[in-house]
């Protein structure tokens, strides 16, 4: 019988750090992708690859040297974030920040979609409950993650006799980096409001290990496209898309924020 074999990106640390040790434990072969050192090189059942997943050309490369191989589970999982408002990043840094949490992401499905085809796979994006809620701050990653999910929504509708199931994780708040490495170089106290909150709420929030393994569960039961894995995320949206609705102001309703 042939081992199952996924994809994780992002696969150097947090979620997807978490989820390419879970899906080894369930004894399946993983395709670990990260432009970061992996902490895993030589463990086995796992292919370690550096690469940035903003570079077409180098995934589409990796994905035909497995052309043999159909792909059970894709995760879609790299992401960044950034600091500065609107009009106060650069465009440089708007442009990093669209190459990975939302080009990427198009890189890594387009690429790898013929091989989930081939298995009938799952193809699992890592969203963020950030794209379906409104709150001062994280300007460039909450655009770029509702681009993202724009596109998944799109793609739903394209892919729907293609065999492949696609879901949009939208999680909360899980324990990874990712505020840290927003923050400027050389800066290592909070510089916003709500990164304040944010690095604050992160150290009660829940470990990645942890939502790995339900995320994998979960997968076992058919989850939705909107896959809300945090609930108390739900009353929040809900808040935004009744401000939509009756043609209001985008409400501030992601934690106590000062």
């Amino acid at each position: 019988m042939t081992t199952p074999l996924a994809v994780v990106t992002g696969a150097a640390s947090g979620i997807g750090l978490a989820l390419t040790l879970e899906l080894v434990a369930r004894s399946v072969e993983v395709i670990a992708i990260d432009q970061n050192p992996m902490p895993f090189q030589t463990r086995p059942n796992i292919t370690a690859i550096e690469l940035d997943v903003s570079d077409a050309d180098a995934m589409q490369r990796l994905a035909d040297t497995f052309s043999h191989r159909p792909l059970n589970y894709l995760f879609s999982n790299a992401g960044i974030g950034a600091s500065g408002s609107v009009f106060g990043a650069s465009g440089q840094d708007w442009q990093r920040v669209w190459n990975v949490n939302t080009m990427g992401a198009l890189h890594c499905l387009r690429s790898w979609w013929p091989h989930l085809v081939s298995a009938s796979g799952k193809a699992v994006v890592t969203v963020s409950a950030a794209a379906l809620l409104t709150y001062p701050g994280a300007a460039l990653y909450r655009a770029s993650k509702a681009a993202l999910l724009s596109m998944l929504e799109s793609l739903y509708y394209e892919t729907r006799d293609s065999g492949v199931t696609l879901h949009a994780l939208c999680p909360g708040l899980v324990q990874t980096n990712i505020l840290n490495n927003a923050l400027p170089d050389g800066v290592r106290a909070p510089a916003d409001p709500l990164t304040v909150y944010l690095l604050e709420a992160m150290r009660h929030a829940e470990s990645a290990p942890s939502f790995a393994r339900r995320v994998l569960d979960g997968l076992r039961d058919s989850p939705p496209f909107y896959w809300l894995t945090h609930p108390d995320t739900v009353e929040a949206m809900d808040a935004r898309h009744h401000a939509v609705a009756m043609e209001g102001h985008p409400p501030m309703n992601f934690g106590k924020m000062p």
